[in-house]
């Protein structure tokens, strides 16, 4: 090949050089491009369907809520004609309200575990002590007493609000009738029932306590419905012998009555000293409890003389018997004249 010749060659491939890009010509490049265009333009339309997929998925399903709400109403609307159909009218808008309320608020007692029976029985109750202005309080405390003397066996027998009334006239008692000519309870605390003493000791253990003061709610309670303002605590004993000791009783009492010294400084040298001890031991306790104020206490001996039941031992029983270690709570009327007589407050 000439020099001329070789010379056109080079020229040639430099000039094609020039339109090559990456390798590329320039018409395989905008094709290229337009390839990947049309990539990018079919994955964002993909995009939109799966969109529009998802609209309308959940449009469906507002429309199918939609149309279960709009059949519940129709049955609802359908049961409360139903319920008004007698009178030939429809329900209007407040008392289609106030019905929904009404089942709201049923749904409510029933999942707080009341009976909607329950709740209309006792009604007329709860309309009763509002019309009388009795509070819960009240409502309670006469609940607590009755069931006291249910306990007992101590309530009237009238069966109607008439009877009742009637029978509260008669015997001009508060709030609860006593049967004609019953005779309050007596509660007797045995130590078979586990109201103990040590051995020659008027001391009180902790647990004697605690139930005495449970208890003066009960005995409050009977002495209360029968109309009562003493209490006598009686001290009984078995008939084993004393040691003997010497009594420091006489000198002792008055300082233990007054709470100015313990119980356990007393020092009985006999039957009648120790019950009547024990009984003063009582009444120190019970005459702290806020349900007996008002109430005269008085402690009392029945020594060994008298068996459970109210009868005179013939001392045929002596030993060690648990069932005459007691403390008995009676509850009386005091006698207005004996109190005139005597004269309220002299010293014996």
């Amino acid at each position: 090949m000439s020099e001329t010749g070789a010379t056109a060659v080079a020229y040639e491939r430099k000039g094609y050089g020039r339109g090559l890009i990456l390798g590329l010509t320039m018409a395989e490049t905008m094709l290229l491009l337009v390839f990947c265009l049309l990539l990018a333009a079919g994955a964002i339309i993909a995009k939109k369907q799966k969109q529009t997929a998802e609209a309308q998925k959940i449009a469906q399903s507002l429309k199918q809520e939609s149309h279960k709400l709009d059949e519940e109403n129709k049955r609802l609307l359908a049961q409360l004609n139903e319920m008004v159909k007698p009178s030939g009218r429809n329900v209007p808008d407040q008392q289609w309200r106030e019905l929904v309320l009404a089942k709201e608020t049923i749904e409510t007692i029933k999942k707080a575990g009341v009976s909607v029976q329950e709740l209309v029985q006792n009604a007329p109750v709860t309309k009763i002590l509002s019309d009388n202005d009795v509070d819960a309080e009240q409502a309670q405390a006469m609940i607590e007493r009755t069931k006291v003397l249910k306990e007992f066996g101590y309530v009237g027998t009238a069966k109607t609000l008439k009877d009742l009334s009637d029978a509260l006239k008669k015997a001009d008692a508060p709030m609860v009738a006593a049967k004609p000519h019953d005779w309050p309870p007596i509660i007797s605390l045995s130590e078979l029932d586990g109201y103990n003493f040590d051995t020659g000791s008027a001391e009180l253990s902790d647990r004697f306590r605690t139930r005495l003061r449970d208890l003066s709610k009960t005995i409050a309670a009977i002495a209360t419905s029968y109309g009562v303002d003493v209490i006598e605590v009686i001290g009984h004993t078995d008939e084993q012998a004393m040691s003997g000791q010497s009594s420091n009783m006489d000198k002792g009492l008055q300082p233990v009555l007054a709470g100015k010294v313990e119980v356990g400084t007393l020092h009985p040298a006999d039957n009648a000293g120790l019950g009547l001890a024990r009984a003063i031991s009582v009444t120190s306790i019970l005459r702290e409890m806020p349900e007996l104020k008002g109430f005269t206490i008085l402690p009392m001996s029945g020594g060994q003389l008298i068996l459970p039941g109210d009868h005179l031992t013939n001392g045929a029983q002596a030993g060690d018997v648990k069932a005459r270690r007691r403390i008995e709570i009676r509850v009386r009327q005091r006698s207005r004249e004996t109190d005139l007589a005597a004269g309220v407050g002299s010293k014996s």
